[in-house]
């Protein structure tokens, strides 16, 4: 697998809604997580876990709850003007019970520095400083290997049946769902702010 250089990753790294059906090799999957568990965490904590699901049929009714859950909420047909973005988002909702791969990323609640008691709430979120910094890794590592992926959390609003049907026990928190596959379209160059435009040195606003 030939990879790429962070700066070529980042500055080309797009989030993806079309997807080749081309399988995901295990190969790159194992790459890719291992390198989100580089990522710096709070107190060295590494409270993270990466569900890596491959077998269709967990993928089709993962997808599918996405799906009826994403267009409840937004409405089964397009609003007239739709944006651009959330016509990608529609695509993406009626297709992610196909996409190659999927990974769940989770928080574990044990390793915290109060020690976690089953029965006891999750304080949702306590752990995002450090997940949300695994999460990148794994998507600059998927751009690197030619993969494409997504942030997406439509699932939190059912979350407990995707526990369920995965095995997931009551002190891990899911955080995102991210689809993993070859892209159908092109990586960047990315269409952003510049940098300049919300950048200031030493003081607010001031440029130099």
């Amino acid at each position: 697998m030939n990879d790429i250089g962070v700066f070529e990753a980042i500055y080309s790294q797009r989030q993806f809604t079309r997807y080749k059906p081309d399988l995901v090799p295990r190969e790159a999957i194992d790459k890719i997580i291992d390198a989100a568990t580089k990522a710096p965490s709070g107190g060295n904590k590494q409270p993270w876990h990466f569900i890596a699901i491959t077998e269709r049929d967990l993928i089709e009714k993962i997808g599918g709850l996405y799906r009826d859950l994403w267009l409840g909420a937004m409405g089964a047909t397009p609003p007239p003007g739709e944006s651009p973005a959330y016509t990608s988002a529609r695509y993406l909702a009626n297709h992610m019970p196909g996409v190659p791969a999927m990974i769940l990323v989770c928080a574990d609640h044990t390793m915290g520095t109060v020690p976690y008691t089953k029965g006891d709430p999750i304080e949702r979120g306590r752990y995002a400083s450090s997940l949300w910094l695994a999460v990148q890794n794994l998507f600059l590592a998927a751009r690197a290997l030619g993969l494409g992926t997504r942030i997406t959390t439509t699932h939190l609003r059912e979350e407990q049946k995707v526990k369920d049907w995965l095995e997931i026990p009551d002190h891990m928190e899911t955080v995102c769902l991210t689809p993993l596959g070859y892209p159908r379209g092109r990586f960047g160059p990315t269409d952003r702010t510049p940098s300049a435009d919300v950048t200031s040195y030493n003081r607010f606003g001031q440029r130099s």
